[in-house]
């Protein structure tokens, strides 16, 4: 029986919420001396600086009678700091079929099969999340030398540093009485570092304030970030690097709804990703067209 059409409309889930929940540690450990606010003067950033960020696209759920499928998109690139200039490297963007046991055409389309995750509508979406994340590593592991950055936490694994930085808040990581020093950060200003422990890994973590607009009203968790790396390496030495990297690429709202928190560099690699996804509303129309309502 072919595929057909089942619905173009799905609810989105944030693949960082759900990569997130549940993820508190079990009890808070402190990995500096004591709990206060932390400066660190300017220092010179590595090179190569890698930004490497990644986006999904559900695009439609189809049938054949008997099973489901999902049909999306998934695209990752990287930025690179070198030489005094920003540059952006080759992005990859590809057509994936959770669900599916071979590749499917639909007209100009080409869906490459990938599992699902587990059961269901759920399931489906995660292995949508699991091929993105999965072709972010592969561009990772690619990435030679310096220091890599990327939007989210930190999944990649490579030879060399990697710091990941969370812009929304979901889980609480710091007990009451810690989580005070967050309203009382300055720009520029970082907590002490603390451990986090995530399906299997053991990081470093740390919240630090962005430099602010003096215009408009904010709440209390404008400007934070909470970055985290890897307790194996160099932690203390990156908190403080980030202190003067993150604040210096931080975007401003007059050109980014969601500044300062998105990163220049981020926020160019995401609109050149989206640009390269194509249009989903021609994509819709496509998939509408040869399979039908």
């Amino acid at each position: 029986m072919a595929w057909r059409l089942y619905a173009l409309d799905l609810p989105r889930q944030e693949a960082e919420e759900a990569l997130l929940r549940g993820s508190e540690p079990e009890a808070f450990h402190l990995l500096e001396e004591s709990w206060g606010a932390r400066t660190a003067p300017p220092q010179p950033w590595p090179e190569p600086l890698y930004f490497l960020d990644g986006r999904e696209r559900t695009e439609a759920l189809i049938s054949d009678g008997e099973r489901l499928a999902l049909l999306g998109c998934v695209a990752a690139g990287t930025v690179v700091w070198e030489g005094g200039r920003m540059r952006l490297l080759s992005p990859v963007v590809r057509r994936v079929g959770v669900g599916l046991e071979k590749p499917l055409a639909v007209g100009e389309l080409a869906y490459e099969p990938v599992p699902a995750a587990g059961e269901g509508l759920e399931g489906l979406q995660e292995g949508l999340r699991q091929a993105r994340a999965g072709l972010e590593q592969e561009l990772a592991k690619e990435l030679v030398g310096g220091l890599l950055v990327v939007d989210g936490p930190v999944r990649a694994v490579r030879e060399g540093p990697v710091l990941g930085y969370i812009k929304t808040h979901w889980a609480r990581y710091l007990p009451k009485e810690e989580e005070a020093l967050l309203r009382a950060l300055a720009p520029g200003e970082r907590t002490p570092a603390f451990r986090v422990r995530r399906k299997g890994m053991e990081l470093a973590s740390w919240y630090l304030r962005l430099p602010l607009p003096p215009e408009g009203v904010r709440p209390p968790e404008s400007g934070l970030l909470r970055v985290e790396t890897l307790l194996s390496g160099d932690f203390l030495a990156l908190a403080d690097l980030s202190l003067g990297l993150f604040p210096a690429l931080a975007s401003h709202p007059v050109k980014d709804p969601r500044a300062p928190q998105n990163l220049l560099p981020v926020g160019g690699l995401e609109r050149e990703l989206a640009r390269r996804m194509g249009s989903r509303e021609v994509v819709a129309r496509m998939l509408a067209r040869h399979l039908g309502r």
